[in-house]
């Protein structure tokens, strides 16, 4: 293990560090990028989403938001956003009930003004149409309902490009002085034959960043967090700028060339495709992060566990190898991977499910799984009632429970491994991002008191090649 990184470390260094973060695809410890990953959103059990777009310089730029179901990432509504220097774009995502009130879509909706053509910004419920032609094996299976699979996934920016002053699209997407956009109705003329027939698209340049947030309104608590920053995706700026609708680029276009950090060391790399490289940047061998199931304030966790790049691996219809490191292939219902899980509470008391030890409990000698593209682990103490009402409400769930041991604290750490997998270049793991959401209710709080916490925690993790 040393040796191998030693060995990567040095030809890194040969390379130069500068090099490591100019010519390829990396995670941004800044926060701002090219491409920004969200790893949850959620419309279920009375949440909403919020989200903003942040652009930090000085010239326009043409952008595609995308919103990925749970179950198979794929596209349940995107759109072109164009935002002009220094500007910011913000949306709202909000359940579509029935008549018995039950959620059975997504809704977003935008009160911001910068020029997002053909997007009906006061409404517009998630949409079939991707799952439909794209998904032949859900369609078969019988699983392409969007209350199943669009009211919880993840979402994604990507640049397309940039525009400098003096251009008609920098012009016509300036609030200038009225806080309006100058002229919102050229970009959906500029595309009314699916050509933008107006400026050359200039490259990109990163500088966006975003965070979201998870309000449940009635309970009175919510949790934030940082879209992760993906900067240099694209091969020397090219980008590509496509029209609204269009499904492409998607986050499988970028470059092939990724920089890492392992364990401090710069690393080069090159993968054989831009849908392995970005998994590359997101692979970890184990992830850690914390539970707290304190009962005197009805404690919960649960863990967001989203693979944001998983598609165009595991989508193969069967015809071809999924690629690695995922093993198994999208089957029209589930795509599962086994994971390995250890808890330990704040005293050293230790609890490693015993052949998968979950709630509902598989058979004999079978680990737990994650089948989705966005799960959610929740965590339960050993004799707690699992029909409990949950923070996210998620159906890709899977529940453990904490250490049994008549001196286990209600409060703890875990770690889960993905040691079954191995990339195409022995790094094992899989791509995977998230977080741990804590909320906690103070029954004694006096009348009148807010008595609802909540607490959001990124994942921390292990980058490790194959010896």
């Amino acid at each position: 293990m040393k040796k191998n990184k030693l060995t990567m470390g040095v030809v890194a260094g040969l390379a130069g560090v500068a090099g490591l973060a100019n010519a390829a695809q990396h995670i941004n410890p800044e926060g701002t990028g090219e491409v920004l990953i969200y790893p949850y959103y959620t419309v279920s059990n009375g949440l909403n989403t919020l989200y903003s777009v942040v652009n930090t310089t000085a010239d326009a730029k043409a952008v595609k938001v995308r919103f990925l179901e749970g179950e198979n990432s794929v596209e349940v509504l995107d759109f072109n956003v164009y935002l002009s220097a220094f500007d910011v774009w913000t949306g709202a995502l909000t359940p579509v009930l029935n008549a018995d009130g039950a959620v059975v879509n997504g809704n977003h909706s935008t009160g911001d003004t910068s020029c997002a053509p053909y997007l009906p910004k006061a409404s517009q419920d998630f949409l079939p149409f991707a799952i439909q032609e794209t998904d032949p094996l859900s369609v078969a299976a019988g699983n392409a309902s969007l209350a199943d699979r669009a009211v919880e996934g993840h979402f994604e920016v990507l640049e397309m490009g940039s525009f400098s002053a003096g251009t008609v699209s920098y012009a016509s997407s300036d609030h200038g002085e009225t806080g309006v956009p100058a002229n919102c109705g050229f970009f959906a003329d500029a595309w009314l034959d699916e050509t933008y027939n107006e400026d050359v698209t200039e490259p990109t340049e990163g500088g966006l960043f975003g965070s979201a947030v998870l309000v449940n309104v009635a309970e009175g608590v919510a949790m934030t967090y940082d879209a992760i920053a993906v900067d240099d995706f694209w091969l020397n700026g090219a980008g590509q700028h496509t029209a609204p609708g269009n499904l492409a680029p998607s986050i499988a276009s970028g470059d092939t060339n990724i920089a890492i950090f392992d364990e401090g060391v710069g690393v080069n790399l090159t993968y054989p495709n831009g849908a392995q490289a970005i998994s590359g940047l997101f692979t970890k061998q184990e992830i850690y992060n914390e539970y707290a199931l304190d009962s005197i304030v009805a404690g919960k966790t649960e863990w967001v566990v989203t693979f944001p790049t998983k598609n165009p691996h595991v989508n193969t219809l069967g015809a071809v190898p999924v690629i690695p490191p995922f093993d198994t292939f999208w089957n029209g219902v589930n795509s599962c991977h086994e994971f390995g899980i250890t808890m330990w509470d704040r005293e050293e008391q230790e609890e490693t499910p015993a052949g998968g030890v979950i709630s509902p409990r598989p058979p004999e000698g079978e680990n737990p799984e994650f089948c989705y593209e966005s799960n959610v682990l929740r965590f339960l103490r050993p004799n707690a009632d699992a029909s409990a009402a949950s923070i996210f409400g998620s159906t890709n769930l899977v529940t453990v429970r904490t250490p049994a041991t008549p001196v286990a604290t209600e409060n703890g750490w875990a770690r889960v491994s993905f040691d079954a997998y191995t990339d195409a270049l022995g790094y094992t793991g899989l791509p995977v991002a998230g977080f741990s959401a804590q909320q906690f209710t103070n029954a004694g709080a006096a009348e009148g008191l807010l008595a609802q916490y909540a607490g959001l925690f990124v994942h921390k993790g292990l980058i490790s090649s194959a010896p």
